[in-house]
């Protein structure tokens, strides 16, 4: 098979496993494990690894299976939100030397899955993982013009978002927005040429958001990492590779709270815990792709790399 997925940042990964208390053994959750790739990387160099896979999108999970059949009982595989990962203790326990996020949407859902995360090809609205929630579709033709603003404001940071959100109800009123063509053409023609920027299509913004309010991404990164941090061994390493600002801020202030010995999330003025620091910060500042990986793989040029170790 023909896989799609570079896995990014391979080397910095590594490194942060080879330099642990634990070596490269025990078990790693990988929590986004799409068509395998890191997972195949880890399996290849560390033989007492053992890892747990999680996918929300079953298709993809398959495809991993398969390209990582040869690893057998080193591997399970689990088809669930990542957020769900304390549901599954029977593959967890006793503890979990690492876990890796690698967020954002792989290659594959933009290039193969056929649901429209993408306006490269004409394909009808859906940007979901799995079959949960509201669909793009349901979100642009059934969302009042305020919401449709909000959710292109707030997870698209999208300027022209209330200008967009009128062209989307006025379009829409003559007929369902029903494909990602019709939608990039109607963001197109809302925002004056004038302000479109060379090499970046005026209607990314608006998937992006479109994409991350199907599948409630933000809230699932906020779960996920608490839910992390609460199966890590001791010296255990939380790595967390996010592609846009939202997730990045996500990961940047939950692994501060647990430096400061937070656990209930509230803010810094209202916070009560005093267990004294739960992890230690191995990532001042986010790690960014070496130009030589973002020339051979141009979806790691966004890339942020952020990382943890429970004391």
């Amino acid at each position: 098979m023909d896989y799609t997925h570079i896995p990014v940042m391979p080397e910095e990964l590594v490194h942060f496993i080879e330099t642990s208390t634990h070596r490269g053994t025990g078990t790693l959750v990988d929590c986004t494990v799409g068509e395998g790739g890191h997972s195949e990387l880890f399996l290849k160099r560390f033989d007492g690894l053992r890892i747990v896979a999680f996918d929300r999108d079953g298709a993809i999970l398959n495809i991993a299976r398969e390209r990582l059949g040869a690893y057998g009982n080193r591997i399970d595989f689990i088809n669930d939100n990542f957020s769900h990962i304390s549901e599954h203790p029977d593959k967890l326990t006793p503890g979990v030397q690492y876990v890796l996020f690698d967020f954002g949407i792989s290659s594959f859902h933009f290039e193969k899955s056929g649901r429209g995360f993408s306006f490269a090809k004409d394909e009808r609205l859906d940007m979901r993982l799995d079959e949960a929630g509201e669909s793009a579709y349901d979100i642009v033709n059934s969302s009042d013009e305020k919401r449709l603003a909000d959710v292109i404001f707030r997870l698209g940071e999208e300027r022209w978002s209330r200008k967009i959100a009128a062209a989307i109800a006025r379009a829409r009123k003559s007929a369902p927005v029903e494909t990602t063509g019709a939608l990039a053409d109607i963001v197109l023609r809302a925002i004056p040429k004038k302000f479109h920027v060379r090499n970046i299509h005026p209607a990314t913004r608006v998937f992006q958001a479109l994409r991350i309010a199907a599948n409630d991404e933000l809230a699932a990164i906020e779960s996920g990492l608490r839910e992390a941090y609460g199966l890590l061994a001791s010296g255990g390493r939380i790595m967390a590779i996010s592609f846009h600002s939202l997730e990045d801020r996500i990961v940047k202030e939950t692994f501060r709270r647990l430096s400061r010995g937070c656990t209930c999330g509230e803010e810094p003025r209202n916070c009560r815990c005093v267990e004294g620091p739960l992890v230690k910060l191995l990532t001042k500042k986010p790690v960014r792709p070496e130009m030589s990986e973002i020339e051979s793989n141009s979806r790691a040029r966004s890339a942020r790399l952020r990382v943890c170790e429970r004391i």
